[in-house]
């Protein structure tokens, strides 16, 4: 069980990697640096599954949880969203060296 959160951080870890060389290459291109928000990433990639989610998280769980946990989420740069999930599965998940005495 420990790999698939080991193999799941190492996934993220290259998704914030590609979002940050896509943020730069728009900057290249644009002459401005911006983060893109996760939830503009979320509707570039799939913009029914993100309407899909609002609309379940706001009829079954609650509108407080939409707007006060997954809006901010949603707000916040990719790079962030992605980059600290994955360094805390992989420091979770890292094979320590064992110690010998003797």
């Amino acid at each position: 069980m420990m790999w698939v959160f080991r193999a799941l951080g190492w996934v993220l870890l290259f998704a914030s990697i590609a979002v940050l060389v896509d943020d730069s290459i728009t900057a290249l291109q644009t002459g401005t640096f911006r983060l893109v928000a996760a939830g503009e990433l979320w509707y570039r990639l799939d913009a029914g599954s993100l309407n899909l989610l609002q609309s379940l998280i706001q009829r079954y769980v609650s509108s407080w949880a939409w707007d006060n946990i997954f809006v901010p989420v949603l707000l916040a740069p990719a790079l962030v969203v992605l980059l600290v999930p994955s360094v805390v599965l992989l420091l979770l998940t890292r094979k320590r060296k064992r110690q010998r005495f003797f």
